[in-house]
């Protein structure tokens, strides 16, 4: 803490300086001032939380001084000192809000209470402005998910009779308190090997940046995610319902929405009919649903869609035609088989089934006929369960029907040809583990980097790779890292972070723990036992 002494008095500044036991009281540092004007001067680089000042000085009174640090600090503590019993200086002191005023001749006993006085209020002022900022912080985190219970409230029952109340907090909640409004629905859609399979974590870091934005970024909206994990926005305003009435809003929210999104992550956007008042507000949000769903019949989304009239069906697993499709895989009709799954795509965009999981699994089915197949003819190993929900999740991450059918259409390659096939499969190992050498310690690598350079499916490569070297790829990675990891560690003028960065490591600790699980040991433990 910082004491600045202000007096036109050398003896007076001296005196206070030297004589009072500043360390004792827990002052760090002591600067005095001539007068008003250099203490000025003074206080706007050093900002003393204290201020001990003369009032009657030359050049600047401590009247007037006062009146210019409060602009530039307005919590110091202010203690006048004065040999002139003066009522409208005392006036001023207390309009100044200063602390106490010492008469002189000065008594150290009564400038040290008043420091001591000073100091506890000081400290009360920063305890008070910690926990204000550490109830704004902890409401900064909560506003976020109060807007999404506010959001989930809107789109399934409006009319509660709490709503109304809320909503008259507009700082928190933005949403005027009647209508009209547009309500918007996104879906997410993203690899399960770049970004963690548990959404919510994505979800809470979209929700804590979208509420960062001002509002005047994001057209007022309130935004979260609803039961089905759609990222659903309720904007204030009357779009027409045909998302062309000030279309450039709209837009422009998914712009933002769009860049905070992770660049891995894929977002369709569907706009609903303006909702009137509140009450139309789910049947709004059902319009919204319905049109984010369709982006998945389109052979090519576009970020933002609005479809008026919306008919869905019905479409179920066929296991007559799953049993047909692999008796003619078994036969090695394979012209037949693509014709097969072109079918049932077209089968799936006349029905246009609102539960796209179903239709999902109508293709996982098929799937899972070609993977047996494959096993069968030698190709690949028995899909184990754990695999299949591997499958399942790179599946359920696609986002249109379209890139669905090039997926399973990418697996009938190594059936269509067998020994020729089989004939290559050595130069495509060695094509994956030249890569891996070349790029394990980047920044990004992935199965699916290795999988897209030798194309391949990711569930396809590994089941491949582990065929031809009876072990995993992931495995294969470890083993390649930890060897490397080895021969680094030799050089003993390399620290352990230059050693982590160059394995691929976001850092030391994350290094050490993995070296520990695969060599039994810690890196340092390692630089020991080969220095002996």
């Amino acid at each position: 803490m910082k004491v600045l002494i202000i007096d036109d008095e050398e003896r007076t500044r001296d005196f206070l300086k030297d004589f009072v036991p500043w360390d004792e009281l827990g002052i760090d540092q002591v600067e005095t001032a001539r007068n008003g004007q250099n203490g000025l001067e003074i206080a706007s680089d050093m900002k003393p939380e204290i201020v001990l000042c003369d009032v009657k000085m030359p050049k600047m009174d401590g009247i007037s001084f006062a009146q210019e640090y409060r602009k530039i600090a307005p919590k110091a503590i202010i203690i006048f000192l004065s040999g002139y019993l003066d009522k409208e200086y005392l006036k001023s002191a207390i309009h100044l809000k200063a602390l106490t005023y010492i008469e002189k001749p000065i008594v150290l006993n009564e400038v040290r209470q008043a420091i001591e006085d000073a100091m506890l209020l000081c400290r009360e002022e920063e305890r008070m402005e910690l926990e204000k900022r550490r109830l704004q912080e902890h409401a900064d985190r909560s506003l976020p998910f109060l807007r999404q219970e506010m959001v989930r409230k809107l789109i399934q029952h409006p009319q509660s009779a709490h709503i109304e109340q809320a909503l008259l907090s507009r700082e928190t909640f933005l949403l005027p308190l009647s209508g009209p409004y547009t309500v918007g629905a996104a879906s997410l859609h993203w690899n399960a090997s770049l970004i963690p399979q548990d959404p919510s974590g994505v979800q809470e870091r979209m929700l804590q940046e979208i509420n960062l934005l001002p509002p005047e970024q994001t057209g007022g909206a309130i935004f979260g995610f609803d039961s089905q994990n759609w990222l659903i926005f309720i904007l204030p305003g009357d779009f027409d319902g045909t998302y062309r009435k000030h279309k450039e809003v709209i837009d422009h929210l998914a712009e933002e929405l769009l860049r905070l999104a992770d660049p891995n992550i894929q977002m369709h956007f569907g706009i609903g009919e303006t909702a009137h008042t509140r009450k139309e507000l789910p049947a709004s949000y059902e319009k919204a649903l319905k049109a984010g769903i369709m982006q998945f019949y389109r052979e090519h989304p576009s970020p933002l869609f609005y479809q008026p009239d919306m008919q869905f069906g019905l479409l179920e697993t066929d296991w007559e035609e799953v049993r047909q499709l692999r008796d003619e895989l078994r036969r090695g009709e394979m012209a037949a088989v693509r014709t097969r799954i072109q079918q049932h795509t077209r089968k799936a965009l006349l029905s246009r089934d609102r539960n796209t999981a179903r239709v999902k699994d109508t293709y996982f089915q098929i799937l899972l006929a070609i993977l047996e197949t494959a096993a069968l003819q030698g190709i690949t190993e028995q899909t184990e369960e754990t695999e299949r929900r591997y499958i399942w999740r790179e599946i359920d991450s696609i986002s249109s029907l379209s890139r669905l059918e090039s997926f399973v259409l990418s697996f009938l390659a190594p059936l269509e040809d067998p020994p020729a096939h089989q004939a290559c499969m050595p130069g495509k190992m060695r094509e994956i583990i030249r890569y891996i050498h070349s790029h394990f310690h980047e920044k990004g690598f992935a199965i699916k980097t290795i999988a897209d350079h030798v194309n391949l499916s990711e569930t396809y490569l590994c089941s491949y790779f582990k065929k031809q070297r009876a072990q995993t790829l992931k495995e294969f990675i470890n083993e390649t890292r930890l060897e490397k990891a080895r021969e680094l560690l030799r050089d003993r003028d390399l620290k352990l972070y230059e050693i982590a960065v160059n394995l691929g490591f976001t850092d030391a600790n994350y290094f050490a723990t993995f070296f520990k699980r695969y060599a039994g040991c810690t890196p340092s433990e390692y630089r020991e036992r080969i220095a002996k």
